[in-house]
């Protein structure tokens, strides 16, 4: 799939409150109906960072709701850990976490318990992402592709690669089971520099197996540092 529009990911991905209406205001989860929150969990993470950073927020009927502040018997652990309320005039209440990268490889679980103790466990595992084979030099004439490695892609994920610091900029996506992405020559014969610099990103949507009536998203955000490659002439 190609795309020629800006990129806009990173932290803007990671908070859904800046890329849509969603609501800041601060509300307690023992005032709400317990069936009717939302869980919006996100997890961020660039190459190189030591510390994968996740976010998750409660709110009140839907993904733009109210952000709540668990209290009474509520609250939401990470692999046993309870986590601690948080909040911003931006984004609301939220609770949040940074985990070591090199210990954060693997399952965890997610448990939220509402006020009226009924826990909601969610497993998901957290893997690397990572180029192969990926080549020093390219022709123009020829197709270049780009190879990577990391657990399947679900329905809704897909992988990114954008081109930066050239004005003949573009961006593609791969979804589905493919492990590579496929620049065709007709792009790098567009590139006026001598040397291609690639940024890849993974998007995952991670399935949440246990949710209130409202439901819930779990967002990935996975990017790498960016790459560059020699254009032959």
């Amino acid at each position: 799939m190609h795309i020629q529009k800006p990129f806009l990911a990173g932290l803007l991905f990671l908070v859904n409150s800046l890329l849509a209406c969603d609501s800041t205001e601060i509300g307690d989860s023992k005032d709400v109906n317990q069936d009717k929150i939302y869980m919006d969990y996100n997890l961020s993470y660039t190459e190189d960072d030591e510390q994968v950073l996740l976010s998750f927020q409660y709110r009140f009927a839907g993904s733009a709701g109210t952000t709540l502040v668990l209290n009474n018997n509520s609250g939401v652990e990470l692999d046993g850990e309870k986590l601690k309320v948080d909040s911003s005039e931006s984004v609301g209440a939220f609770y949040e976490t940074h985990k070591h990268f090199n210990t954060f490889i693997g399952q965890h679980q997610i448990l939220f318990t509402d006020d009226n103790g009924k826990p909601f466990e969610n497993s998901f595992e957290f893997a690397p992402f990572t180029l192969t084979n990926l080549p020093i030099t390219a022709e123009p004439d020829k197709d270049l592709i780009v190879s990577f490695n990391t657990i399947a892609l679900g329905t809704m994920d897909f992988i990114e690669i954008n081109s930066l610091d050239t004005d003949s900029s573009f961006r593609y996506q791969q979804s589905g089971p493919a492990s590579s992405i496929t620049i065709p020559a007709s792009e790098l014969m567009r590139q006026k520099g001598k040397t291609l610099t690639l940024e890849p990103v993974l998007f995952r949507t991670i399935p949440l197996s246990q949710t209130t009536s409202e439901g819930g998203s779990f967002k990935l955000f996975y990017k790498l540092k960016p790459v560059k490659i020699k254009l032959h002439s």
